[in-house]
């Protein structure tokens, strides 16, 4: 039987350390000790090394099987491979996230679970759960990922993923953005608001914009690492150029245009999706909308103007035209043309 080694996170003084226990092993406790750093403890009979997720990841990578330690040590390769490819931080808590309950459901090791484990709790969690199909598919994708590529495997290769849903998204008439806009008094709340559905940046993208984002002479902004990782240029709507000349004067054109509580900080995406819920409630807007529904109107309402689809993906940032045609199923202008066979009775 392979030596069991476990592995845990040691805290001491105010510093993390790894502690490593296994039975007494020639290879493995000469290996330790040649180890900057890492400390016997005759004590507690473990090894104590500085915390370190590089050290950790390679470790047990090597050692696989023989690993005993809770999921959030036991992903730390998958931490370094979706790091390594450089995927965005919201792709690295979904997968780290997904196979976190995973385990913790099976009460396994990734080195011993089985196509069949799997297959069972993407079935349990789609009768059970009853979850949209994006956050299936998110799962699927996230095992496939983590047990196919970090590990290994070839697991769910004919696992069928759902059929995505094609939801029309909420639409805001103008008029119904213009009473969100004007309940705020607060003029950089207000600021905020018009920013994101006069440019229609995405919420994480809007609370990260800088004072050298704004190009005046191109009345354009510059968006820095949007989703995918990509630049991107948006619009610059005049009516906010006054509000960002004052606000720059008071904060300067290198600081964050929307500050956050702690100095230094730019303020949170929740915070900013509380202010637009805030302004709803008070405008009386009872439709299921959040703050990203302005970056819907946006796209629908330069639609209705004529502005060309693939200006529209240009300015939104969507890698396909198809993601950005789903609007055009909101706006047909040649619905609006027909007649219906009623008003002829």
């Amino acid at each position: 039987m392979p030596q069991r080694i476990k592995i845990w996170k040691h805290w001491e003084n105010g510093h993390c350390f790894s502690a490593i226990s296994f039975s007494y092993d020639t290879e493995l406790f000469q290996k330790f000790s040649k180890i900057p750093k890492a400390v016997w403890s005759y004590e507690f009979k473990f090894w104590k090394i500085p915390f370190s997720e590089s050290f950790l990841s390679e470790f047990i990578s090597t050692h696989r099987e023989t690993i005993e330690a809770d999921p959030d040590i036991l992903l730390i390769p998958l931490r370094t491979e979706v790091l390594r490819r450089n995927y965005s931080k919201k792709t690295l808590k979904s997968y780290f996230l997904y196979n976190r309950a995973f385990l913790r459901s099976v009460e396994k090791t990734p080195y011993t679970v089985t196509e069949s484990d799997l297959r069972i709790y993407l079935d349990r969690i789609l009768y059970e759960k009853n979850l949209a199909s994006n956050s299936l598919r998110s799962a699927l994708q996230s095992f496939k990922f983590y047990y196919n590529i970090v590990i290994g495997n070839r697991f769910l290769i004919s696992y069928s993923p759902p059929k995505r849903e094609n939801k029309i998204p909420e639409s805001l008439s103008r008029k119904e953005v213009t009473r969100i806009i004007e309940t705020l008094s607060n003029p950089k709340h207000k600021l905020l608001l018009k920013l994101c559905y006069g440019s229609g940046l995405r919420v994480g993208e809007l609370v990260k914009l800088k004072g050298n984002d704004i190009d005046w002479e191109k009345k354009s902004i510059r968006v820095r690492q949007g989703k995918g990782k990509k630049d991107r240029f948006s619009l610059l709507p005049n009516s906010c150029k006054n509000d960002l000349a004052d606000l720059f004067e008071r904060q300067g054109r290198y600081s964050w245009i929307f500050t956050g509580q702690i100095p230094g900080k730019h303020l949170s995406v929740r915070s900013a999706e509380s202010i637009f819920t805030a302004a709803k409630k008070k405008a009386g807007i009872t439709k299921d909308v959040s703050i990203h529904d302005l970056r819907h109107a946006f796209a629908i309402h330069l639609l209705e103007s004529g502005t060309s689809i693939k200006m529209i993906q240009r300015l939104l940032g969507h890698v396909s035209v198809k993601t950005t045609e789903i609007y055009a199923r909101i706006v047909d202008p040649m619905v609006s043309k027909i007649k219906s066979p009623l008003d002829d009775l």
